[in-house]
């Protein structure tokens, strides 16, 4: 029996934008196809019985974009019923994804699997009007060595960045100002 403790730091992102909430969530929602992921991407997951299969599956749920929609949860809803308060920042935190992108990193440490998908937090601004997107940047949290001293597998650190490059891309998307 072993116990092995790797301290690392990540680096969070955050982005403000004046665009209000509703906006922005509309945005990442059309990017993410909300309306096509989720319980779809689940039954895909479980039930692709080859990897054409699954890719063809993954590559339409997608549409020609990095990231589809896996899940979300509204903060603000139960931490207001919790508290008895209607005043908490409308929060959400999105879970996206893409398992074809997953599988770069995946394929050379599974423990990546504790940060991908990936997660960002959406929350309108308590005291200014305006949305902030927070994420943590995916470079910095999964590729963790094994042990104290060990070096990062280098395929892992790319296909992380790769990740972050593709994350960084989509909120920029969200947060255009001169969208129609």
């Amino acid at each position: 029996m072993s116990k092995t403790v790797v301290q690392y730091t990540a680096r969070r992102v955050t982005h403000e934008t004046s665009l209000p909430i509703g906006e922005v969530l509309a945005r990442l929602d059309k990017e993410i196809n909300k309306p096509g992921g989720g319980p779809p991407l689940f039954r895909l997951l479980r039930e692709a019985k080859d990897r054409t299969e699954l890719e063809e599956g993954l590559n339409a749920l997608t549409q020609g974009r990095d990231f589809v929609y896996f899940a979300d949860s509204a903060y603000h809803r139960w931490l207001n019923t919790y508290f008895g308060t209607t005043g908490t920042p409308q929060t959400y935190v999105y879970v996206l994804g893409n398992p074809l992108i997953a599988q770069t990193m995946l394929q050379h440490d599974l423990s990546g699997a504790l940060h991908i998908p990936p997660r960002i937090l959406v929350t309108e601004e308590a005291d200014a009007p305006g949305t902030r997107i927070v994420y943590d940047d995916p470079a910095s949290t999964i590729p963790v060595p094994r042990s104290a001293g060990e070096s990062v597998y280098a395929e892992l650190q790319g296909a992380a960045e790769t990740l972050s490059e593709k994350l960084e891309e989509l909120v920029q998307t969200i947060i255009r100002q001169d969208q129609a």
